[in-house]
C-alpha cells in the first residue's frame, strides 16, 4: 500500500477510535471505562505523531526541502494536540458534560490538524513509495500503522 494511503488509514482509525469514545460519552458509558478508553486513544496518538516526528518528517524534509514550513507547521500541531491530550488526561472525576466538551476540544484539533496534514503530505508521502531505502520507508510505516487495534 502507499505510504500516502497508509497515512490516511492510520487518520481514519484514530478518528474511529475518538469517535466511539464520543459515542460512548453520550450512551451513558461510566466515566472511568471513558478513561480507560481516553489513555489508549492518547498513547496511540502519540505513538503516531512521535513516529512522524522522528521518522516521517526527517524523511520528508530530507526527500523534499520545500516542505519545511509545512512539516514545522505539524510539528507545532503535535505539541498543541499533546498539551489537550494532557490536560483531557488530568481531568479526574468529572461530569460526563465537561468530558464531552473536552473531547469535542480534542476532536476539533485532531480533525483539523489529519485534514492539514493529508492535504500537504499524503501524495507526497505516496510518491516515496518504493523509491527509499528500507531503513526510511520502516519509518514511515512505524508512523502509519497499527492504530486500529
Amino acid at each position: 500500500m502507499a505510504f500516502g494511503n497508509q497515512l490516511v488509514q492510520a487518520h481514519i482509525a484514530l478518528r474511529e477510535r475518538l469517535a466511539a469514545m464520543r459515542d460512548g460519552l453520550t450512551d451513558g458509558a461510566g466515566v472511568a471505562d471513558l478513561r480507560s478508553h481516553c489513555l489508549s486513544f492518547c498513547a496511540a496518538l502519540e505513538r503516531h505523531h512521535t513516529a512522524e516526528d522522528e521518522g516521517v518528517f526527517p524523511v520528508l524534509a530530507r526527500e523534499h526541502p520545500e516542505l519545511r514550513p509545512v512539516l514545522d507547521e505539524l510539528g507545532r500541531d503535535h505539541r498543541i494536540v499533546s498539551d489537550a491530550l494532557t490536560a483531557l488526561a488530568e481531568l479526574g472525576d468529572v461530569d460526563p458534560v465537561v468530558l464531552g466538551h473536552e473531547l469535542d476540544g480534542v476532536a476539533a484539533l485532531v480533525e483539523t490538524h489529519f485534514t492539514y496534514e493529508e492535504r500537504k503530505i499524503a501524495d507526497v508521502l505516496s510518491a516515496l513509495t518504493g523509491r527509499l531505502g528500507e531503513a526510511d520507508a520502516a519509518l514511515i510505516t512505524r508512523a502509519t500503522t497499527g492504530y486500529d487495534e
